[in-house]
């Protein structure tokens, strides 16, 4: 462009010349400016379209670009939900079924279940040690892809809320464990009765937590793929009004709010 303007310049200084001369008449002086500012005209637009055609290039490179880090985002943070979606399913089922009916059963036949609190307190513990595995995966997956969820960050901290506190019941729970050793007291009406209530109060908590994992995932996937699809995911519908979904029960004021709270306890 550059060069295209500096000949169409020394063509008008070598007409200039020639005039000057009177090598070249008046008309063709007037007639060659003309020509000359139709070409510099011309030039001027191309140039502006051209422009114009960069900056729009640009804008669909970097849209491209941009699309391709939170779909490869989307796809990691995807897999780290679901792991720990796995984790939590795995302590659903354990105290929703597997340790209540581990003692029921005994207690109906005892010769034919045998009845081992050492085996019961080891997975326990197992699926414990596998649930902060998971939630540090989650937490490592967000942070290394958060430029293209940051805005669902106070999302991100209220399932942290929310897995600490379950950890929380499980320490409850530990403290209780012990009476699971005592043959006596497992005979007693009011054990399995006990025990029930308490392992309905964790799988009720960790399913919960499924349900806001469920509600992140399709908040990620809509804010991300909308525009691609032209078309979302609508959100969780629990047949129980009392239960709310994740965008509802963490609003970012708040959960900003209370992870100032449990920083400073965490100090204390």
């Amino acid at each position: 462009m550059v060069a295209t303007i500096l000949l169409i310049i020394g063509y008008v200084v070598a007409m200039l010349v020639l005039a000057y001369i009177n090598v070249l008449s008046k008309e063709n002086l007037i007639l060659t400016f003309s020509t000359a500012l139709g070409w510099l005209v011309a030039l001027s637009i191309a140039i502006i379209n051209l422009n114009k055609a960069r900056k729009n290039n640009k804008e669909a490179k970097d849209y491209e670009t941009k699309k391709k880090i939170e779909i490869d985002a989307f796809k990691e943070v995807n897999k780290a939900t679901n792991v720990l979606s796995n984790k939590l399913i795995s302590v659903n089922t354990f105290f929703l079924s597997t340790l209540p009916n581990h003692l029921k059963n005994h207690l109906m036949n005892p010769t034919l279940f045998k009845y081992d609190p050492i085996k019961m307190d080891l997975e326990r513990g197992r699926l414990r040690v596998e649930l902060y595995e998971g939630m540090a995966a989650f937490h490592l997956t967000i942070e290394a892809n958060e430029i293209a969820v940051l805005e669902f960050d106070h999302y991100k901290k209220y399932v942290g809320f929310q897995v600490e506190d379950l950890h929380k019941l499980f320490d409850d729970f530990d403290a209780y464990s012990s009476k699971l050793f005592d043959l006596s007291y497992i005979r007693q009406p009011q054990a399995y009765a006990e025990l029930k209530s308490k392992c309905d109060n964790i799988w009720e908590f960790a399913w919960n937590i499924l349900g806001y994992l469920f509600d992140y995932r399709i908040l990620i996937m809509n804010a991300i793929l909308t525009d691609i699809f032209g078309r979302s995911v609508p959100p969780r519908k629990p047949t129980d009004s009392n239960i709310k979904i994740l965008s509802e029960v963490a609003v970012k004021e708040e959960v900003e709010k209370e992870a100032d709270r449990r920083a400073v306890r965490s100090i204390l």
